[in-house]
């Protein structure tokens, strides 16, 4: 690049191309990528709307959710009519994640953007937390989402494109939160989300030169099917009691945020976190 060109690269008013649509960023059309814990409420959600927004893309998660996955991929695929692949894979297994590599180009070409969400969440004594509750939550939240970020990124740079990793970290991740004046028993969860939001921003560093971008997202309260018939209504209004929105959050509305991350609207965006929490974390 000359002198007189290095200032090219910054355009100043796009707009006023008449065939410039800003809109144009927001979409995946010829994106290829993948979601782990894709048959979870916030999986399924990211799946469904990166296919709206024009991705191929495979949905991962354990084999014994084969009846939530290929429902849920043929019907993403007629609808949207991109090609949506359910695929098996135990990310706390390396040789499974290194499978997984030949399976994802295999079944959609190569991978572009990459939703690293597979979790587990097991509620305990944090002062005396079982060494067996503390490694299987390592196993699967820290160490799994290293291995499948590790491949996705390979597959980025050998294929030499750029690319998105977005990480699911959590509220518990930056807050030992309060429900009815005291900490949720989920310490194991909390330190691997901290740990997750700590390695997005590392691999900021590392992969921008190769056009790769790294970012987390930090949903708080959400409103799932684990909720229905075991929370009260008295049980509801003490969650959403420290949240200035007082309510819950959705799934489309974080899975909405992912879209925005893997999208090009988030273009020079790296290394952040996205708090989804409806304010709980400005206290």
């Amino acid at each position: 690049m000359t002198d007189e060109t290095v200032f090219d690269q910054y355009p100043l008013d796009q707009w006023k191309n008449p065939d410039h649509r800003i809109m144009d960023r927001f979409s995946l059309v010829g994106k290829k990528g993948f979601v782990t814990g894709g048959a979870g409420g916030l999986g399924r959600n990211t799946a469904a709307a990166w296919a709206e927004a024009g991705a191929d893309v495979a949905i991962v998660d354990l084999p014994r959710t084969r009846d939530t996955l290929e429902p849920l991929a043929a019907e993403l695929s007629a609808r949207y009519d991109v090609n949506i692949v359910p695929l098996y894979c135990d990310v706390s297994d390396r040789s499974q994640v290194e499978a997984l590599k030949t399976s994802l180009i295999d079944a959609i070409g190569t991978v572009d953007i990459a939703f690293i969400n597979a979790g587990v969440n097991v509620p305990g004594d944090d002062a005396d937390e079982p060494y067996e509750v503390w490694q299987k939550t390592i196993d699967i939240n820290l160490t799994g989402a290293y291995m499948t970020a590790q491949m996705a990124q390979h597959i980025m740079r050998e294929h030499h494109h750029g690319g998105s990793l977005i990480f699911t970290s959590s509220l518990s991740g930056h807050n030992a939160n309060f429900i009815g004046g005291g900490p949720s028993p989920v310490a194991a969860y909390g330190a691997t989300k901290a740990g997750i939001y700590e390695y997005a921003r590392y691999l900021a560093a590392a992969l921008a030169p190769y056009g790769i971008r790294s970012n987390a997202v930090s949903p708080g309260y959400v409103w799932s099917g684990i909720f229905d018939g075991r929370i009260t209504p008295e049980g509801h209004d003490l969650m959403i009691a420290p949240v200035p929105m007082h309510r819950f959050g959705t799934n489309e509305e974080i899975a909405s945020t992912v879209l925005f991350l893997a999208s090009d609207a988030s273009s020079y965006i790296t290394g952040t976190n996205i708090q989804v929490d409806g304010g709980y974390s400005v206290y």
